[in-house]
C-alpha cells in the first residue's frame, strides 16, 4: 500500500482538512520511540504479528498481503481498524496481554469488523472537527509506518479521544456480529475463542472499577454482559475450546511481550515482572533493553552476550547487538553484528537500513558501495521509506552519482509531501540522468505528479551540464 493510497482514501473523506506537521530524520533504532503515539517498526515484531495475524485473514476470505497491520506505540489498551485493510493495535495491549491466544482472539474480532463492511461507518463519522483529527492521527501513524526513521505526525484538530469515539464506536449489533466472525476465523484456524473472552472479562471487570478512565478499547468497542455471554456460548460449543496454540507461537509472542516491556516500560517495571533470578530468554531480553534504557551498557551488553552464547543463530539477538551498540555511540562496532543478523536473516529491510546507517555514519568512502547495496535491497520491500530514500540520497552523493542522488531525495520529499522540493529534485535528477532510462522516466514521474505538470525544456541545454550518468 503506498502512501499516496492512503492520502487519496482518508482525505478525500475528510475534505482534504488535515495539516501536516513537518517531518523530523530520527535515527533507526529497533524501534521508533516517542512520547506520542507513533508506528513502532522492528523486524521481529513486524514478523511474529504477521505470523498470528495472516491465517486469520485467510481464514476471512481475505488477501493477507493485502491487509496491513500496524503497532502504534502507545501505553493505553486499544485495537481498531480504519482506512481500509488496516489493523491498529497498541504496544499497551500486547503488554497486557496474557497470552498469545488473547491477542489473536482480539484480531481475529478486527477482522470481523472488515470482513462485516463496518468501515461504512466511517464515512458517516468523519463530518466533524474530531473526525477530522482522528483521520489526520491515522494518516500520520500510516506516514510514519511507512517513514520508518521520518516521523509524520498530523496536527490533531480537537480531542483525539473524542475522535476515537465518534468515528471507531461502534454498534452493539456490529460488535455482536464482529465476535461471532472471529470464532468463525478462530475455529477456521483451529484456535480456541477463549482468549477473547477472557480479555473482554478482565476489560469488562476494570470498566466497573474504573469507570472514569476506562481503556479506549472499552469506549470504541462497547461490552455489555449480554455480549460477552453469546461470545462464551459459541466458544463453549467450539470443538477448538481447549485447543492449544500453533506450534511456535507462544514462544514468539512471550518474546515480543518481553521485548516491549524492556523498551517501552519504565526500568523498574521490566526489573520486578524479570527480576535478576529469572534467567529465561524472556527476562535477559527485556532486561537487556532495560538496562540500556538506564544508560548502563555494560549490563545491556552482558545481558545480551548471555543471549548469543545460547542462542547463537538468533538474528534479533544480533541485531540487539547492534542497535546497542550504535546507540551509545560505538558506530564501527556495531556493524559487524548488523552484518551478522543480515547473514542469519536476508533481506530484512529494516536491519538492512540499520546496517546502512551505521556504514554511512563511520563517513568512509569505501563503505558507499555496500551502503548502496544494502539500501536498495531494503527498498525493494520498503520503497515508502522517506529515511531509506535520504540514506540513499546521501550514499549516492558521497559515490559521485548525482542524478541517483538526486533522484533518491525526489522520492522522500514526494513521500513527505514536500512537492516543491519533489519537483526541483526531479528536475535535477533529469538533467544528470542518462535520458529515456528507468531511472530518467521516474524523475519524470515524480516531476509530474508532484510538480504542476509543466516538464522541464530539454532543448535547453546547460552549458556546464556535466556529461550524463549511465
Amino acid at each position: 500500500m503506498s502512501l499516496a493510497k492512503i492520502r487519496s482514501s482518508v482525505c478525500g473523506q475528510a475534505a482534504a482538512l488535515i495539516a501536516w506537521l513537518a517531518l523530523t530524520t530520527l535515527p533507526l533504532p529497533a524501534f521508533a520511540k516517542s512520547d506520542t503515539p507513533t508506528i513502532v517498526r522492528d523486524a521481529e515484531l513486524e514478523n511474529t504479528i504477521r505470523l498470528i495475524a495472516t491465517p486469520l485473514f485467510e481464514a476471512a476470505g481475505l488477501t493477507g498481503e493485502n491487509v496491513h497491520t500496524y503497532v502504534i506505540g502507545d501505553k493505553s489498551l486499544n485495537a481498531f481498524v480504519a482506512g481500509g485493510q488496516n489493523v491498529f493495535v497498541n504496544t499497551g495491549l500486547i503488554m497486557a496481554a496474557d497470552n498469545v491466544n488473547q491477542l489473536a482472539g482480539v484480531i481475529a474480532h478486527e477482522t470481523g469488523h472488515i470482513t462485516g463492511g463496518h468501515l461504512a461507518r466511517f464515512q458517516e463519522g468523519l463530518k466533524g472537527a474530531s473526525a477530522i483529527a482522528i483521520a489526520g492521527m491515522l494518516l500520520g501513524a500510516v506516514a510514519m509506518a511507512m517513514g520508518g526513521g521520518d516521523a509524520g505526525m498530523a496536527v490533531m484538530m480537537g480531542s483525539q479521544e473524542a475522535a476515537q469515539r465518534a468515528v471507531l464506536a461502534y454498534s452493539r449489533t456490529q460488535e455482536a456480529a464482529a465476535d461471532q466472525a472471529g470464532m468463525t476465523f478462530l475455529d477456521a484456524t483451529h484456535q480456541s475463542g477463549q482468549g477473547l473472552v477472557d480479555f473482554f472479562e478482565r476489560l469488562s471487570s476494570e470498566e466497573l472499577l474504573y469507570t472514569t478512565n476506562r481503556d479506549p478499547y472499552v469506549r470504541s468497542h462497547p461490552l455489555t454482559r449480554d455480549r460477552i455471554n453469546a461470545l462464551s456460548g459459541l466458544v463453549e460449543k467450539s470443538p477448538y475450546k481447549n485447543a492449544p496454540n500453533p506450534p511456535g507461537l507462544d514462544d514468539l509472542f512471550l518474546r515480543m511481550k518481553a521485548k516491549l516491556i524492556g523498551y517501552f516500560q519504565p526500568p523498574y517495571v521490566a526489573f520486578q515482572k524479570y527480576p535478576l533470578s529469572d534467567q529465561s530468554l524472556y527476562a535477559r531480553y527485556a532486561r537487556a533493553y532495560a538496562y540500556n534504557q538506564q544508560h548502563d551498557m555494560g549490563k545491556a551488553m552482558a545481558e545480551t552476550d548471555s543471549l548469543l552464547t545460547d542462542y547463537p543463530n538468533d538474528p534479533y539477538f544480533w541485531e540487539l547487538k547492534g542497535f546497542l551498540l550504535f546507540d551509545n555511540g560505538k558506530i564501527v562496532e556495531s556493524v559487524a553484528p548488523f552484518r551478522r543478523s543480515i547473514a542469519l536473516s536476508p533481506h530484512e529491510p529494516l536491519i538492512l537500513l540499520q546496517l546502512a546507517q551505521a556504514l554511512i555514519a563511520m563517513e568512509d568512502d569505501a563503505l558507499n558501495a555496500e551502503a548502496i547495496t544494502h539500501l536498495e535491497m531494503a527498498n525493494r520491500f520498503e520503497r515508502d521509506s522517506p529515511f531509506a530514500w535520504h540514506q540513499l540520497s546521501i550514499a549516492y552523493h558521497r559515490a559521485g552519482q548525482e542524478g541517483m542522488a538526486h533522484l533518491a531525495a525526489a522520492e522522500r520529499f514526494l513521500l513527505i509531501g514536500m512537492t516543491p522540493q519533489a519537483t526541483a529534485q526531479g528536475r535535477h535528477a533529469m538533467e544528470k540522468l542518462q535520458r529515456g532510462t528507468p531511472q530518467w522516466l521516474r524523475a519524470q514521474d515524480i516531476v509530474m505528479a508532484a510538480g504542476d505538470g509543466e516538464m522541464p525544456d530539454e532543448n535547453a541545454k546547460s552549458k556546464n551540464r556535466k556529461p550524463k550518468e549511465q
